[in-house]
């Protein structure tokens, strides 16, 4: 099974100002003075380009479509990814796609959306959401909830754990925003990581997934299988943008045998060319990061 996974795409929606509220001024005026510059829209065109001349099994979107989740973004995000939308297509949201509590009530603005690509719903309850390809599982997360300013981290609670238990009968791959685990020189505050990571992880190994694919930090790395979490981690954070000193960004493929042994391939932008170039994996064990 090849697999695609792409994350953290803020597409660039110009919104008018009268229209924000709240917490959403202070991030569309973050976001217009310093981070639209790191997604220009022709590196946005050549990635989706790059997906779309690809043969693959499965595209997995990890979340953060959007900026601020205002309702002008959501339409034009799924206008940017047309072109790769498809039976093969997972989504999940991000903490920017639960930016507000207007993106969740009345109506919940992500899945109004997006709804033919999340698959089917496997709980009442919760947000639990699973699709069959390649005769793997693909279960969904959402880790995200509307949260005050400065604030991005995440959390799952145990028991959508115990119904991901449930409803696996074969080996699955996990989706979910925010990391489990990261690299020492990229650990994350406390208003940023999911604060019940390490529950998480623990309650994850009486069934592994083979693989957890997230994004939310915006640097590339593949985690190899270790005592605390028997899986591979991967992120593909964030594909649109720019690389910088700190941010290695880019995407992944990954070709998964029925097994549950992987191989992986890393492309980034390359403005020089305006292509995507395969790239140096960054991968490690776990001793060399913190859960």
């Amino acid at each position: 099974m090849k697999i695609v996974h792409i994350s953290d795409l803020h597409f660039p929606t110009k919104i008018p100002f009268f229209s924000l509220r709240g917490k959403s001024i202070i991030g569309y005026l973050n976001y217009a003075a310093r981070r639209q510059k790191k997604y220009p829209p022709l590196l946005i065109e050549t990635l989706i380009q790059t997906i779309k001349k690809l043969e693959y099994d499965a595209l997995v979107i990890s979340g953060d479509l959007t900026n601020v989740s205002h309702p002008a973004e959501f339409p034009q995000a799924k206008e940017w990814l047309k072109p790769i939308l498809d039976d093969r297509t997972f989504i999940i949201p991000g903490n920017h796609d639960r930016y507000k509590t207007e993106s969740v009530q009345p109506v919940l603005l992500f899945e109004k959306e997006f709804l033919p690509f999340l698959g089917e719903e496997a709980s009442k309850t919760n947000y639990l959401r699973k699709k069959e390809i390649g005769g793997f599982t693909l279960v969904g997360w959402d880790s995200n909830r509307p949260l005050p300013v400065a604030k991005a981290n995440g959390v799952v609670k145990p028991e959508i754990i115990s119904e991901t238990n449930s409803i696996v009968n074969k080996p699955y791959i996990l989706v979910c925003h925010h990391p489990l685990w990261n690299p020492k020189f990229q650990e994350e505050s406390s208003g940023h990581k999911m604060v019940n990571r390490k529950e998480v992880a623990s309650l994850l190994k009486e069934k592994p997934p083979v693989l957890y694919l997230h994004g939310h930090t915006h640097t590339n790395w593949i985690k190899r299988p270790g005592e605390k979490a028997p899986f591979y981690i991967i992120n593909s954070a964030s594909s649109t943008r720019l690389s910088d000193s700190k941010h290695i960004s880019g995407f992944h493929i990954i070709d998964l045998e029925k097994n549950g042994n992987a191989t992986f391939r890393r492309f980034g932008y390359h403005t020089e060319t305006n292509q995507f170039l395969e790239s140096p994996l960054l991968i490690y064990d776990e001793e060399d990061g913190v859960i």
